[in-house]
């Protein structure tokens, strides 16, 4: 579907494209093909390898080291190995897969390396932490329930959770209400579902790492805006518009819910 898009973009004569790749590299082809004809900036998730002139969203490394600093927070008080598990929606796109290694390195205590990656089907522990799996489920709500169900059923020993998609957190909070494991399963998330932010409220969740997507809405346009104006030129900027992750906790839930509320017109 996004290819169509893009090639849709490409017939339309558009001056400008803003894109989330979904799979950057099974589509550089057509990314290429759409900066050949127009100016292509990524937003979100990058595709560094295209042609694209511009990435504007955060480091999803330094925002999975973010997610891994709360999953840290929230166990402090666990006596002995944590037993935690991964869900996401799929691991080829950048923005999964670079979360993904930043969590697993601040867990492990490595240094920081983009470049590093640890295949999901392997057992990955340290002194501290246990990661027993990743488990996808392609953006697949019920999927990514039953996969926790069945986590929650296989580990007994699993006391920890972490969604990195959106929908991810208010799924496993399901499966573990319904497993009446509230509270013993620790749960960290991203995004700011409004399922998430009342976990949060109420205490069932410990936190989430929110990206500021508006932001990287509004930027997008306004540079793609001044770009078609002749008003500025890419020489001008770096290739990367940095805007930077938060972490969400019980402390600052609430203003954040109300900003986020104003930005959308509640």
């Amino acid at each position: 579907d996004q290819k169509r898009m893009l090639e849709d973009m490409i017939t339309l004569g558009v001056d400008g494209v803003a894109v989330s790749p979904i799979n950057s590299v099974n589509q550089l082809d057509i990314l290429n093909q759409v900066a050949e004809h127009t100016t292509l900036i990524t937003h979100d998730s990058d595709a560094a390898d295209s042609n694209r002139e511009l990435y504007i969203g955060m480091s999803n490394y330094d925002a999975g080291r973010m997610c891994g600093e709360l999953v840290q927070s929230a166990t402090a008080d666990i006596e002995g190995t944590i037993s935690l598990m991964i869900f996401v929606g799929r691991l080829g796109q950048d923005n999964a897969r670079e979360r993904r290694q930043g969590l697993i390195d601040q867990l492990m205590g490595r240094d920081s390396d983009r470049t590093r990656f640890d295949k999901p089907g392997q057992v990955i522990r340290n002194d501290r932490y246990v990661i027993l799996g990743t488990r996808t489920d392609d953006f697949d709500f019920s999927k990514c329930k039953a996969h926790a169900e069945d986590s929650i059923t296989t580990y007994p020993e699993l006391n920890c959770m972490v969604g990195l998609f959106a929908y991810n957190p208010p799924q496993m909070l399901e499966a573990i209400t319904s497993a009446e494991k509230l509270g013993e399963i620790r749960v960290v998330g991203f995004d700011e579902d409004p399922a998430t932010l009342q976990a949060i409220t109420d205490g069932t969740c410990y936190g989430t790492v929110v990206q500021n997507p508006y932001e990287y809405g509004y930027q997008s346009v306004k540079v793609l805006t001044q770009v078609a104006r002749g008003e500025v030129t890419f020489e001008d900027m770096e290739d990367f518009m940095d805007i930077p992750a938060r972490k969400i906790t019980r402390e600052n839930v609430a203003p954040f819910w109300k900003e986020l509320n104003t930005l959308l017109g509640k």
